[in-house]
């Protein structure tokens, strides 16, 4: 039987008036993976893919489980979830069988790797569920670290009183204050009875929780391949400090680009397709942004260079009219 609070606490959940609750970090760090998975989600693009196969199903299950397995489903082409069996392995030790899940019938099958094409979001086909476990704690962490901060940041001042009179004096002088009113303390015993403190400033600043914070953010979108910058001491960075930042961002995405292209190539020659995979939306314009960036550094050298040689030559032009 819910109580009159758990009532209340549902309903507002059901009507979308559900608050912010820093305590229950469970919930929390799942809306934190949700959020990650649905940028995360925008970031390839296919060309190319059968109607059957809906491409955000794939990369589901390609950055959830790591594993996809696209094989022909009542005459159809269609991407499941595999889990390998390693009872019979090639020479290299890959699985040659695995066990897919059909949920229209909701049975288990186990199907040979050669009745499809098994595509890997990495080489190790691990996925991105733990990056994104491992920042969503910490992340939730900071956040909860910052709220709890920026709390105490309201208690300049402790009051303490001596009985409930006072007490109650004390409640209204604030509530005063909080309204735009002056409040006036007119008892000498009243005054006397009120002791107000200063609480000892802790070592960290706020300041600095938003740094650590911006670090792990920062942290985060390099891993998946969107350069941020962790760096809030300084107003501008040089070039070769955003090239080095931009270069640590490349690897683990260009591997899930080079693994996707390696597992599409097998689906084109087995099912005669000519599916493609590109960079989209953020991730594109990171390799656009590096090529633009090499030819404007090459245009305004050649700019620069043609323009001071024309500046001569018509001065030389000049000097020999004058002449």
């Amino acid at each position: 039987m819910l109580s009159k609070e758990d009532k209340r606490i549902f309903y507002d959940y059901m009507n979308g008036l559900a608050l912010y609750k820093p305590s229950d970090k469970l919930n929390n760090i799942n809306n934190l993976i949700k959020s990650f998975l649905n940028k995360t989600l925008t970031m390839f693009l296919y060309d190319g893919l059968p109607a059957t196969i809906d491409y955000v199903e794939l990369e589901k299950l390609l950055q959830i489980k790591g594993l996809a397995f696209i094989t022909e489903y009542k005459e159809n082409l269609v991407v499941l979830p595999i889990d390998l069996l390693f009872d019979e392995v090639d020479i290299y030790g890959n699985a040659l069988k695995g066990n897919v899940y059909l949920n229209d019938i909701r049975e288990v099958k186990t199907v040979n790797i050669d009745d499809g094409v098994l595509i890997k979001n990495d080489y190790l086909g691990i996925g991105l569920m733990e990056i994104f476990r491992k920042y969503a704690f910490l992340i939730n962490e900071s956040t909860t670290t910052l709220y709890l901060s920026n709390l105490w940041k309201r208690t300049e001042k402790v009051f303490t009183a001596n009985d409930d009179g006072t007490a109650e004096s004390v409640k209204n002088y604030l509530e005063k204050v909080k309204n735009g009113e002056l409040g006036i303390i007119t008892s000498s015993l009243l005054y006397e009875s009120i002791n107000v403190k200063a609480p000892q400033s802790i070592g960290t600043s706020l300041h600095d929780l938003i740094e650590y914070d911006n670090y792990i953010k920062s942290q985060f979108y390099n891993e998946i391949g969107l350069y941020h910058n962790n760096n809030m001491k300084r107003e501008r960075l040089i070039t070769s400090e955003v090239e080095i930042g931009m270069n640590s961002v490349y690897p683990l995405v260009d591997n899930m680009l080079s693994s996707r292209r390696k597992g599409l190539k097998v689906l084109n020659e087995k099912y005669n397709l000519n599916v493609e995979v590109e960079f989209t939306s953020s991730w594109e314009l990171r390799f656009n942004l590096g090529e633009n960036n090499s030819k404007l550094e090459g245009g305004e050298d050649e700019n620069a260079g043609g323009n001071l040689e024309s500046e001569d030559e018509k001065a030389g032009g000049n000097l020999e009219s004058e002449e």
